[in-house]
């Protein structure tokens, strides 16, 4: 190809993509996987930035003012802190409740409780907040009720101190804050909105407007919820509590208080705990005391009736046993087990039985007290620890959640079944259990009757009469320790917890808030610069990227041409010239290649709209050809607004549109140019008509006496969205090249007219971009640099002469 460079004619222009799926890939298509890949997303968020960096930089610079006002008007924020020792494992004492607080998290949850956040916001009034901190004392008295209001309000007094007017606060401007009650000062006020209020005349200032906000207690709770952190003592005895706000004396006022209240609860939740057990332990001690009471009785009993007569072998001195062989201590023993669990058998039964007492609940206390039955059977063994277990789990949740809470009401049904279906079909086994023993042990007995039938029958009630008292007597006192163990525990009772270090008011703020503010600003306007700018790129209805012709528009890239800068120095110029050659060069190749054993070239070339280079393309192409060899010719077939004649510096007449109204010769319209193997047939007149006549059969007939003369016809056509003349012109060479142009082509333009062209009998080669610029999108698309064949002074000169800027590309 020669180095004269062939600018086209001058004209706007943009466009857009295309759908229908092309026959072959062309060179240097990145490929329908690329636009997924990081890098590329990257290139394009690249790109994004490059193009809207105004956009950016206004946006930072709003942000960045915003921030900067923000630290003028945001108050300082503090931070004070507590923190409260907690004794793991208790405190150390003799007895120990299974309820005690013991884990982490419960601590924490407490901390955080209604029960304890509701007692600080009513003992430090944090439901009302006066608009001036001066007003405090003032309203510290005033306390809700169940019918409290919450609102802005204000409080004034007359100049002679005599009366008083309450008011309701509107927020919207231009209207009148409405009046809620009048009254002499000294009486209650607020009534009617809830409040519990009487402060002394003297305590409220003459001529004076105390405006304060008022909220439910609950509110301002869940407020105090919010602003306090704690840290549950997880690997350490310490539990940290901190609050934050710009109020330093009221955060630690408010800090002390919540410590002091979770310190008040924690002792309270102990001693409750204590005292269930020590009433456990005393219910037991009470059924101990009773059964011991009915064997001495029964001993004494058995003796006073027995002490007269007369002994057998040894004599028995009143209330002494006689001594006997192993045999009769074996059925003493049996007899003492089997007692024992006819014992246990009947107490079963009468807990069974107290089931229907108690709305089908198992006594699970008394239950407890049978330890033999519960130790025989592992099962009913384990489902009374977890009993145990969840009863303990409900009291914990209790104290920070209401019964609606679904844990608190899955517990309570868990709880339910155990007591009222679990435990007693374990008892009713046990039981079942019990007789089976009793009886295996009655023929047991039965059976060492016979080898006893000679000891007297008395020694041996009397043996187990004592036995019987000795273990009731073993039993009452185990148990009467535990309960003296249980009472002092429950009067000497001190919390787990206690206040380490307390909150001290701090003198400057917790940290450089308006810094923070203004780095927040910053990044923040930063970032929504940067994602309204890869919005907008994504919205761009213009083409930029290569994989939106080959994805979106279905289009193969056959070639890329660079910017044409013109640049001053000569050595960029001819860099850049060479690039433009190499292009163009590929181009024709892939043309030729195209059309290879079909025929002479013939193809028509086109683009969505003006300005997009389809003329630029169509003139460099034909004269590349020309210089490959091919005797090649160029029509203008763009009969509205072409301009190639001026380009090669013919006359517009006689033209295509004149031969083929028939009024010129084929010969006569065909004009050579510098190119020797170059010929250009120009628009001709412009008619009305123009349009019909491409349409016409003279159009084929024309393009076939061509194919005759010429290796290669190119028609540069109007562009597709300018009319019909395209399409025929695309019909009649039976081949077209699409023109794209970065950052001008209208993609959705061009999809809306390609789906036209798909219905048609035209071969679409492909497209070439037009104008790549330095996009990394396109970097690919260029040449190596220092091997341009541009050697020559007269090249380098003809290179300089060419056309130059964006008006040589349309």
């Amino acid at each position: 190809m020669s180095a004269n460079l062939i600018p086209s004619d001058p004209g706007p222009g943009s466009l857009q993509p295309h759908s229908s799926p092309a026959p072959a890939r062309g060179w240097g298509e990145p490929g329908p996987e690329s636009s997924f890949r990081i890098q590329d997303f990257l290139s394009r968020a690249w790109s994004a930035v490059r193009r809207y960096w105004w956009l950016i930089a206004g946006v930072a610079a709003i942000g960045t003012s915003v921030g900067y006002w923000l630290t003028r008007t945001v108050p300082p924020k503090f931070d004070v802190y507590g923190t409260i020792w907690v004794a793991k494992g208790g405190s150390g004492g003799a007895v120990r409740s299974p309820g005690l607080i013991s884990e982490a998290l419960a601590w924490s949850d407490l901390a955080r409780s209604w029960i304890v956040l509701d007692e600080v916001v009513s003992r430090l009034a944090l439901y009302v907040t006066p608009t001036e901190a001066g007003d405090a004392p003032t309203l510290s008295q005033l306390r809700p009720s169940e019918a409290l209001r919450p609102g802005r309000y204000a409080l004034t007094i007359d100049p002679e101190g005599a009366n008083y007017s309450l008011l309701r606060v509107t927020e919207a401007r231009g209207t009148a804050d409405s009046l809620v009650e009048t009254g002499a000062v000294g009486d209650s006020i607020g009534r009617s909105v809830g409040f519990r209020w009487h402060p002394p005349a003297e305590s409220l200032p003459r001529g004076r407007r105390i405006e304060f906000v008022v909220v439910t207690p609950r509110e301002a709770a869940v407020r105090l919820s919010g602003d306090l952190r704690v840290s549950p003592p997880q690997q350490s005895n310490l539990m940290r509590l901190s609050l934050s706000g710009d109020d330093p004396r009221l955060l630690s006022a408010t800090l002390n208080m919540i410590l002091e209240v979770f310190i008040e609860e924690a002792a309270r939740l102990k001693r409750e705990n204590l005292s269930d057990v020590r009433r456990t332990v005393e219910e037991q001690l009470d059924s101990a005391r009773v059964q011991l009471a009915r064997a001495r009785s029964s001993l004494e009993t058995f003796k006073v009736n027995t002490i007269t007569l007369p002994t057998e072998n040894t004599p028995i001195a009143p209330g002494v046993a006689m001594a006997t062989n192993p045999v009769f201590n074996a059925f003493f023993q049996d007899n003492v087990s089997y007692k024992v669990i006819q014992r246990d058998r009947e107490a079963l039964e009468r807990i069974l039985q107290a089931r229907a007492a108690s709305g089908g609940r198992i006594p699970v206390e008394a239950l407890r007290g049978l330890q033999a039955v519960v130790q025989s059977n592992p099962g009913l063994q384990t489902e009374l620890t977890n009993l145990a277990a969840a009863q303990e789990q409900l009291r914990r949740l209790s104290i920070t959640y209401t019964d609606s809470y679904p844990p608190v009401r899955d517990l309570r049904q868990r709880i339910s079944l155990l007591e009222t279906t679990t435990l007693p079909e374990l008892a009713e086994a046990s039981l079942i259990q019990l007789r089976a023993r009793e009886d295996d042990m009655r023929g047991r007995i039965e059976g060492q009757a016979r080898e006893l039938r000679e000891i007297p029958q008395r020694t041996i009630e009397e043996s187990s009469r004592a036995l019987e008292v000795s273990i009731a007597d073993r039993i009452y006192t185990d148990l009467q320790t535990r309960y003296n163990e249980a009472k002092l525990a429950e009067l000497s009772a001190m919390p787990d917890v206690e206040i380490l270090d307390p909150a001290v008011a701090p003198l400057r703020p917790s940290g450089d808030t308006a810094s923070g503010i203004l780095f927040v600003a910053i990044a923040g306007s930063l970032g929504a610069a940067l994602l309204l700018a890869l919005l907008l790129d994504r919205i761009d209805k213009r083409f930029r990227y290569p994989e939106q012709a080959t994805n979106e528009l279905g289009l193969d890239i056959v070639g890329a041409i660079p910017t044409l800068t013109n640049p001053r120095n000569s050595s960029a110029r001819l860099q850049e010239a060479s690039q433009l050659v190499e292009s163009f060069r590929s181009l024709s190749l892939t043309v030729r290649s195209a059309f290879d054993g079909m025929g002479p070239i013939q193809l028509t070339i086109s683009s969505p709209g003006p300005g997009d280079g389809k003329s630029f393309i169509s003139a460099n192409l034909a004269s590349a050809l020309a210089d490959g060899g091919f005797r090649t010719v160029l029509i203008d077939g763009d009969i509205r607004r072409g301009a190639l004649h001026k380009v090669f510096g013919v006359s517009q007449t006689p033209g295509l549109v004149d031969h083929l109204a028939n009024e010129t010769a084929l010969h006569e319209i065909l004009l050579p140019t510098s190119h020797g193997n170059l010929f250009l047939v120009p628009c001709g007149t412009r008619r009305r008509h123009g349009p019909e006549l491409l349409a016409g059969n003279t159009m084929s007939t024309l393009i076939r006496d061509l194919r005759e003369q010429f290796d290669a016809v190119i028609v540069d056509s109007a562009p597709l969205g300018a009319g019909i003349d395209p399409y025929a012109l695309g019909v009649a060479t039976g081949a077209m090249l699409i023109v794209l142009r970065t950052g001008e082509t209208d993609r959705k333009l061009a999809q809306a007219k390609l789906e036209v062209l798909d219905r048609m009998p035209v071969r679409i080669l492909g497209t070439v971009l037009n104008d790549i610029g330095e996009n990394p999108q396109f970097k690919y698309y260029y040449y190596l640099e220092g091997y341009g064949a541009l050697e020559t002074a007269e090249d380098r000169s003809a290179l300089i002469g060419s056309g130059n800027g964006a008006s040589g590309r349309r």
